[in-house]
C-alpha cells in the first residue's frame, strides 16, 4: 500500500513538473531580442513578457488544448496569422502534438505579382524580402495562360483506344479546346457529335485546367 502511494505521488510530481509553466516577474528591460530572423513575425512569449520569434506554418507549438502531460514542451507560440491546433495526421499510439496552422487558408495576390497559397506564406515572403511586399487582393494574381504539358504524338489502330492530355496554367482559368483535322481544310471541335469521343476537364480549381 505504501509502495503504491509513493509511486502515485512520484508520478503526479513528475507530471506537474513537466507541465507547469514557470513565469517570473516580467522585466521588459531584461528581454533579449531574437538573434535569428523571424519569418513569422514577433509575438509575446508564453508568459506574455518578452517578444520571441513566432513559430512558422507547420512547425510544432505549445497548445493548452493538448492533454496536460504534453503541454509546454518548449516549442513556443505561433506567429502572425497562425493558430496552434492539434495534429490530426499522427499514427495510432504517437504522443499528441500541436502545430501552427494558417487561419486564412486562401490564395492571396502579392504586390510582387506572385500568387501565395495563404496569408502566412505571404507574411514569410514579406519578412524575407523586406521590400514592402503586401497583399493586393484575395485570390490568385492574373496571369496569361500557358501550356505547361503539351499533348504527345500517339498511334492507334482500328478498334483501339487512345487518351491524350494537355495541361495549361493561368488565371482566370484557361479554357482548352480539342479540334480534329480531317484533312479537308477545316477542323472540327471535339467531342462534336461523335459518341466514341469524350473530353474531360479537371485539375486545381485555382490555376490549372
Amino acid at each position: 500500500m505504501w509502495l503504491k502511494l509513493i509511486l502515485l505521488t512520484t508520478i503526479l510530481v513528475l507530471v506537474q513538473g513537466e507541465t507547469k509553466r514557470k513565469c517570473e516577474k516580467c522585466e521588459p528591460e531584461k528581454c533579449v531580442p531574437p538573434a535569428e530572423e523571424c519569418l513569422a513575425g514577433l509575438v509575446r512569449d508564453l508568459c506574455g513578457c518578452c517578444y520571441v520569434c513566432g513559430r512558422r506554418e507547420g512547425e510544432l507549438c505549445d497548445g493548452d488544448m493538448l492533454p496536460i502531460p504534453y503541454r509546454n514542451r518548449g516549442h513556443g507560440p505561433c506567429g502572425e496569422h497562425l493558430e496552434c491546433r492539434p495534429r490530426t495526421d499522427l499514427a495510432p499510439g504517437d504522443p499528441p502534438e500541436a502545430q501552427c496552422v494558417c487561419v486564412k487558408n486562401e490564395y492571396f495576390c502579392g504586390s510582387d505579382g506572385k500568387t501565395y497559397e495563404n496569408e502566412c506564406q505571404l507574411t514569410e515572403a514579406r519578412y524575407t524580402q523586406r521590400n514592402g511586399l503586401q497583399a493586393v487582393h484575395k485570390g490568385p494574381c492574373n496571369s496569361a495562360p500557358k501550356i505547361v504539358t503539351p499533348p504527345e504524338d500517339v498511334s492507334n489502330s482500328t478498334g483501339g483506344h487512345i487518351a491524350m492530355s494537355c495541361e495549361a496554367m493561368g488565371w482566370p482559368i484557361p479554357s482548352i479546346e480539342w479540334r480534329v483535322d480531317r484533312g479537308q481544310g477545316d477542323t472540327i471541335p471535339l467531342p462534336s457529335d461523335d459518341p466514341k469521343v469524350a473530353v474531360q476537364s479537371r485539375g486545381d480549381p485555382v490555376n490549372t485546367r
